[in-house]
């Protein structure tokens, strides 16, 4: 039996596999998760506290995107759900530059572009 569930999504998704960082007032490599035109979901080797405003910087074919995100979401990693340490986090975009937003739905959408 399959059993299918309605998109609640606002706008559509895309796995990334693209380097990218975090930047608070340190800065770390993170690895993207889940990337859409209203935030994104990423991995990290420490735990986020929801409402922090960090920025993230990515390179997608070559066109660079920064943007500061607000947390919304830090989750402890499993070994049942991975067998990587570290967090799981989820977070909206705060404000997008035209660039970075560009470069964004280019990515999200590239038989439009």
């Amino acid at each position: 039996m399959t059993l299918s569930f309605p998109e609640r999504r606002r706008s559509v998704r895309a796995a990334v596999g693209a380097d990218s960082w975090l930047a608070l007032p340190s800065t770390w490599p993170v690895q993207l998760l889940d990337l859409s035109l209203g935030g994104l979901a990423f991995s990290s080797p420490y735990d986020l506290e929801p409402g922090r405003t960090p920025s993230v910087r990515v390179t997608f074919s070559g066109q660079a995107f920064n943007s500061k995100v607000r947390i919304c979401w830090s989750r402890r990693r499993t070994t049942i759900t991975s067998n990587r340490s570290g967090f799981d986090v989820g977070a909206c975009f705060v404000s997008l530059e035209d660039g970075s937003r560009r470069a964004l739905e280019s990515f999200l959408n590239p038989s439009a572009h």
